[in-house]
């Protein structure tokens, strides 16, 4: 069965996948074994603070990851709606409002510290979604040890253990 999901707009194919694997782990036959849609809650905070020079705004993107919790502020991405397959969508741990809770904190933080702001800033938030985030599962047929993780967007990967732990479901 499928869904349909926001996802971030992803360059990263399962051929580049593949050359991701054979340029960092050597010889073998590597395959693609799935790829997987992480979650993140996405918002789009406005803040307004007062400084020294007067007042400020600006507008932050922040992701939410919905199962660790971690925030980080984001640069631009592009979103598009993608057919999933059940197994291959990874759900959320984190409710909305908890996390739109701890991206206006973590935001706050980052904006104050930025415009050295006076006072705690105002914030309104403009967007919000929950978007998730492509990857590839890359395993060797011969050394099932050398399973890698490619970010579908940027390419990057992160070895995988053994044991999976890195695969949530």
């Amino acid at each position: 069965m499928t869904q349909e999901i926001v996802a971030i707009r992803g360059g990263v194919t399962s051929t580049e996948a593949l050359q991701v694997f054979r340029s960092v782990c050597g010889g073998g036959t590597p395959f693609v074994r799935r790829r997987l849609y992480y979650p993140y809650f996405w918002f789009r905070l406005r803040y307004r603070a007062r400084t020294l020079l007067g007042e400020t705004a600006l507008q932050v993107s922040c992701l939410v990851d919905a199962r660790t919790r971690v925030a980080s502020t984001s640069d631009r991405f592009a979103l598009e709606r993608v057919e999933a397959g059940d197994g291959d969508v990874v759900e959320p741990r984190l409710a909305e409002d908890e996390a739109r809770g701890i991206a206006e904190r973590y935001v706050a933080y980052v904006v104050k510290n930025r415009t050295k702001a006076l006072v705690a800033p105002d914030r309104d938030v403009v967007d919000r979604e929950l978007i998730r985030k492509p990857f590839w599962i890359v395993e060797c047929v011969k050394r099932p040890d050398r399973s890698i993780l490619v970010d579908g967007v940027t390419g990057r990967f992160h070895p995988l253990s053994l044991e999976r732990e890195a695969l949530p479901s």
